[in-house]
């Protein structure tokens, strides 16, 4: 797993093109993702990398870089 990869399939549940989102890009201040597109994005980030992550967890992680640590760190633990 690497970072472009959530970047990819953020870019895809959110409709929005990948040359807008960085790695330290932040999903609630600069993309303004809000509840409805958090749960869609949640559910697509569990069902593409096969881990356990809540809503509660992207917005605390909320950059790319956060959320792909917490990502990781949620699959190492399963």
């Amino acid at each position: 797993m690497e970072q472009k990869q959530i970047i990819e399939v953020i870019a895809k549940s959110l409709s929005i093109p990948s040359s807008e989102i960085g790695y330290t890009t932040s999903l609630l201040n600069e993309i303004g993702v809000d509840s409805i597109e958090m749960v869609k994005l949640c559910r697509d980030l569990i069902k593409t990398f096969k881990c356990t992550l809540e809503v509660s967890e992207i917005k605390e992680a909320d950059t790319i870089e956060k959320l792909f640590c917490r990502i990781r760190e949620n699959k190492m633990a399963s």
